[in-house]
């Protein structure tokens, strides 16, 4: 080839990895970002050009390293890197055999410059049609690997990346060796596949098995919860009927208070001994029935598990529900989670202010669900939009995973926002659910 075609090819094929990089990322490149990384990938494929595939691990490790320092989710960054690399390999020999078998032979692309330049922009072409259905598919299983594996698979995973990727890199050594002949193709096309299909499939039932499981423990912690709501319930049932009990013979007390004419002993039973019964049982009972708008019972079940652990804590918990709140728009389990989330940090955040406060509201608000947890707490100078960051939390190093699973949670679901402000001393969270028609 020329050097007018050699510049042609570099450039072309740095836009074939452009591609799948940007589609395959669990994030989106900004503009300065996808102009470094072009250039690097421009600078490999001079550098391929000029000393054959050896030029290819200096591709690898150069994009990789770039990867790892522009995001902070490292592993990810580099795994969905090499699994661009390995799927545009098996690519290019999927669609070199089909222009082998339809068009020319593969050996006389380089021959000639018109057949060369056509072949790498109808690759292109078809890979601008492919890859942003394959990326969203891809995005979707790693948010559940994410959400669903933990480090050990995580491991594996990887592992078995690794394995894939020195696998095509001797074929590829090889093929360059012998030549790419029709056959070489061919048989490099059925083993990458074949690879590639079973190891996705072994890490989607992985991901699956985790799933299952991860769900059947949700499920066993919404039916506790439930179990102590129904206790609660029979707890408050007993304690009326004992007060109910209890009701006459204070009253006749009361009486013969009167009918002596003992005003200060009257004064002083109705205040020690009425009054403490009493507004025990009003607190308690008012609290439960603030409830009684909220028809699911998952997420009732678990709010009056939380919200009454509050109040014998000492928080002073304000519960405002004034509309019925139903048929809300989110798996109840993962909607169930994320308020456990929000009120086991409330709790722990309000507990370390000197009078604290929690507030739960769940509105009605046109065509959406809003619901709003508020609680007193302690600034400690940590900026709100990184408690979303993995490892970011007010409660020290190394914690603050459980809003990097509300985010994880959140991020299936287009029509929930989750937002979070501090104001008027409250640390307040909001879950907006979108009704979708």
């Amino acid at each position: 080839m020329d050097a007018l075609l050699q510049l042609m090819s570099c450039f072309l094929n740095a836009i074939m990895y452009m591609i799948l990089i940007y589609y395959f990322l669990p994030f989106k490149l900004q503009f300065k970002e996808i102009t470094i990384l072009f250039t690097i990938l421009s600078t490999n494929m001079f550098l391929i050009n000029k000393v054959g595939n050896y030029g290819v691990i200096f591709l690898l490790i150069s994009v990789s390293i770039y990867l790892m320092f522009i995001r902070k989710n490292r592993f990810i960054n580099i795994m969905s890197f090499v699994i661009s690399y390995l799927f545009i390999v098996i690519f290019d020999q999927f669609f070199s055999l089909l222009w082998n078998v339809f068009v020319c032979p593969i050996s006389t692309l380089l021959k000639n410059t018109i057949y060369y330049i056509l072949y790498v922009i109808s690759a292109i072409v078809v890979l601008l049609i492919i890859c942003p259905f394959i990326g969203k598919y891809y995005h979707l299983l790693i948010r559940k690997i994410e959400a669903y594996v933990n480090k050990q698979l995580f491991v594996l995973i990887g592992s078995n990346l690794g394995i894939c990727l020195i696998i095509v890199l001797f074929n590829v050594f090889i093929g360059e060796y012998i030549g790419y002949t029709s056959r070489s193709i061919g048989f490099n096309c059925i083993l990458f596949a074949c690879y590639f299909i079973i190891s996705t499939i072994l890490i989607i039932n992985i991901t699956k098995q985790n799933e299952k499981r991860i769900e059947l423990e949700k499920r066993q912690e919404a039916y506790q919860h439930l179990q102590e709501y129904t206790n609660q319930i029979e707890h408050m049932y007993s304690t009326l009927r004992s007060f109910k009990h209890d009701y006459s013979n204070m009253m006749l007390t009361m009486a013969e208070y009167i009918a002596s004419e003992d005003i200060n002993g009257l004064k002083n039973y109705f205040t020690n001994e009425f009054m403490p019964k009493n507004q025990k049982l009003t607190s308690d009972t008012t609290k439960i029935n603030s409830l009684i708008n909220l028809k699911d019972i998952e997420l009732k079940s678990l709010l009056s598990a939380k919200l009454l652990y509050a109040l014998n804590l000492g928080i002073n918990v304000e519960i405002e529900i004034i509309e019925e709140i139903s048929h809300i728009q989110m798996d109840i389990i993962d909607l169930a989670r994320i308020v456990g989330i929000f009120l086991d940090n409330a709790i722990e955040s309000a507990l370390e202010t000197e009078q604290p406060k929690l507030h739960f509201a769940a509105i009605n608000s046109e065509n959406k669900k809003v619901i709003i947890i508020a609680n007193t707490f302690l600034d400690k100078g940590i900026p709100i939009a990184t408690l979303k960051e993995e490892g970011v939390s007010t409660k020290g190093k190394n914690r603050g995973i459980g809003l990097l699973h509300v985010k994880e949670i959140v991020s299936n679901y287009q029509n929930v926002l989750w937002d979070m402000e501090v104001k008027h001393n409250y640390f307040i969270q909001t879950l907006t659910i979108t009704e979708t028609f």
